[in-house]
């Protein structure tokens, strides 16, 4: 008897299914998610030359999420990116899990959730996600 005939077996293998998995042909991301982690206000905008990007800057717009592990004030320091402008920091006290998985290998990115002025100081708060 084959082995897709077997009346044992519960899942009946296609070969080129199998194959195509197998060699990378094949992409399927039915397992991969993106995990809400952290609901946060953005740390260090008053210090940031925003004027050009700051109209861009609104609800559900992706922000880029890049350690500093070199940063003097802050080893687990975790910047904010829109496009090539640093926006600011995921706040020093909410940092440490997230670097340490960043430096893990896993990808994160955060997304403006709100915004306001207060004064000179543009408030943005953001959702990070970990895609797993």
């Amino acid at each position: 008897m084959s082995e897709n005939n077997d009346s044992t077996s519960i899942i009946r293998i296609n070969p080129g299914l199998l194959a195509a998995l197998s060699y990378g042909q094949l992409s399927i991301d039915v397992f991969k998610k993106e995990i809400m982690v952290l609901e946060c206000m953005v740390a260090g905008t008053s210090f940031r030359k925003l004027e050009k990007v700051e109209a861009e800057l609104i609800s559900k717009v992706q922000l880029e999420m890049k350690r500093e592990g070199k940063n003097e004030f802050d080893a687990f320091a975790i910047a904010l990116y829109f496009r090539d402008v640093k926006v600011g920091y995921i706040p020093k006290d909410k940092n440490e899990v997230i670097s340490r998985l960043m430096d893990a290998g896993k990808a994160f990115y955060s997304t403006i959730q709100a915004r306001e002025w207060e004064g000179n100081w543009l408030r943005l708060d953001v959702k990070v996600y970990m895609k797993d």
